[in-house]
């Protein structure tokens, strides 16, 4: 899959060092408005790969309608919805302001061999070469038009085909 520098060795936290106390920590519950997560993740016409419900809002629970396989929808935008973890390191990161002793949040993969994080307030990029990071608990909810011009919310999980450019 892909190899990890033994010498950014990193483990789960529940407390960061006295300045990483001082920072900003992401919510509970991290959501990120318009994220596409992978690599050549896009937002366009999709097929409908298995009977889905379609929801007034992301993790709603009004139904309002259910597309059939095969039907045609656009996707206009999405959510990815995170539980962020967080991650002690006991090196600097490259590319990064996190350094020695520093706690930062994983919170979803981002696409490209990177790791969309939160640290001290801000969004920060690591790629997975050279950390070894926990998944966190993530779900990806994509606004779709149907055929009809009815907008609603799936969660995209296997519900959809073509949301690859790269395919």
């Amino acid at each position: 899959m892909y190899a990890t520098l033994s010498v950014f060795l990193l483990t789960v936290t529940s407390n960061g060092n006295t300045r990483q106390s001082q920072q900003e920590k992401p919510p509970h519950v991290f959501v990120d408005v318009g994220a596409c997560p992978f690599e050549c993740c896009t937002y366009r016409r999709w097929v409908v790969a298995k009977r889905t419900a379609i929801l007034d809002k992301p993790q709603g629970k009004k139904i309002l309608e259910t597309l059939s396989k095969g039907a045609v929808v656009t996707g206009l935008t999405g959510e990815v919805i995170s539980e962020p973890i967080p991650i002690k390191t006991d090196r600097d990161v490259p590319r990064t302001p996190i350094r020695n002793g520093d706690t930062f949040y994983v919170l979803h993969y981002d696409g490209e061999g990177y790791w969309k994080v939160w640290f001290d307030g801000k969004i920060a990029y690591v790629h997975e070469s050279v950390i070894d990071v926990p998944h966190p608990k993530t779900e990806w909810w994509v606004k779709i038009k149907d055929a009809h011009g009815s907008i609603g919310w799936a969660l995209s999980t296997d519900n959809f085909a073509h949301q690859d450019s790269c395919e």
